[in-house]
């Protein structure tokens, strides 16, 4: 079962990655800058085949993918210094761009065949989707032993609709008010759970004994039905970026640095999150592949020397002033973000090993 898992999640990764150096690839030829060699994985090539001015190859090492322009990394001028801003950004971009586009497809495709809706895990309750009709439950997570809960038809995976029938906006608030008192927990299957919150309770476990999180279902309708696919993309972007900062703003407000990392995933986070994924089935598999497109779409944004992002804040730069921000120090720039690049998933590798090790040992 591991060696599947494994070869499902090189799968997954290779198609990413090749999507994401296939819109480099696209620009790069559409605007006339040769490519001298396009491939996925890194050296030992095990397989290779030159076709005009380009070598396409498949690497040993199963991680990253490379789009090698003419000249991208000497400090001579080349083909693409010649060319004009936009079209420097859209090479640059290109792979943003197409990640994008490739998840977009694919989620007109998984909301589309699934009602046009779907459910998303809120790391901050208070979040709100920029497209689509949003609700927002508390779901059941997990359930202590010997708890309301526990002698009650509740499962995990559940979701709470409404109590004794009414809608409400605070979960906790109405179970703290109703200690001691029985009452109907309403779920999304349609049960009608009758249970009485304790007034007293081991520690950490609540009333109920539950451990809850907070979710959004999204409906979208109308006229969002027809461009969903773009429209839950910026929506999961939104929700990214969101979070991201959400994350940071807690961690300094809290002083605790820890909730950054352990948020962050590299190869072998990813390959634990795919060992989870595959469990729940190919909807939820093609639903991976998606977000990940994205994923690689935002962190190539980011403005870290040797990432798209920072790629397409140099060409302004180079616009503004080429002497001072010339391709001698942006070479020399991008190498040492290579070495910061590599140092970090090296970091993230052991981290995630520590992070995920019952799951991917299982």
């Amino acid at each position: 079962m591991f060696l599947i898992d494994l070869i499902v999640f090189f799968l997954i990764l290779g198609i990413v990655i090749l999507v994401h150096e296939f819109g480099h690839f696209i620009a790069a030829k559409k605007t006339g800058v040769p490519v001298n060699e396009f491939g996925i994985g890194f050296p030992p090539k095990i397989w290779k085949k030159k076709k005009g001015e380009t070598e396409y190859f498949i690497g040993a090492i199963p991680f990253g993918g490379l789009c090698a322009l003419d000249g991208e990394d000497d400090e001579k001028e080349s083909i693409y210094d010649s060319k004009k801003t936009w079209q420097k950004i859209w090479i640059c971009g290109g792979g943003i761009i197409m990640n994008i586009l490739f998840a977009s497809l694919l989620f007109y495709f998984l909301i589309g065949f699934s009602g046009f809706n779907f459910t998303q895990g809120l790391m901050f309750e208070e979040y709100e989707f920029p497209f689509g009709s949003q609700s927002n439950y508390p779901a059941i997570v997990s359930i202590q032993d010997n708890s309301p809960a526990y002698n009650s038809e509740l499962e995990e995976g559940d979701y709470i609709v409404s109590i004794n029938g009414e809608k409400f906006d605070n979960f906790q608030s109405i179970i703290d008010e109703n200690k001691g008192n029985e009452i109907i927990l309403n779920t999304d299957s349609g049960k009608e759970v009758k249970i009485t919150p304790r007034v007293d309770y081991p520690e950490g476990e609540g009333p109920l004994g539950v451990g809850l999180r907070n979710i959004a279902i999204v409906d979208y309708s109308g006229i969002e039905k027809p461009l969903v696919g773009f429209l839950h993309s910026y929506n999961i972007m939104d929700y990214s970026f969101s979070a991201i900062g959400d994350m940071f703003s807690y961690a300094f407000e809290n002083n605790s640095p820890e909730i950054v990392g352990q948020s962050l995933a590299g190869p072998v986070g990813i390959f634990a999150i795919t060992k989870i994924t595959l469990s729940q089935g190919f909807y939820e598999v093609i639903n991976l592949i998606a977000v990940l497109s994205i994923a690689v779409g935002i962190t190539n944004l980011l403005p870290i020397p040797a990432m798209d992002g920072a790629k397409i804040i140099f060409t302004f730069l180079e616009r503004i002033n080429k002497r001072i921000f010339s391709k001698k120090l942006q070479v020399r720039i991008e190498s040492y973000g290579f070495v910061f690049l590599i140092l970090l998933a090296f970091v993230l590798i052991i981290k995630d090993f520590i992070q995920f090790k019952d799951i991917i040992f299982k």
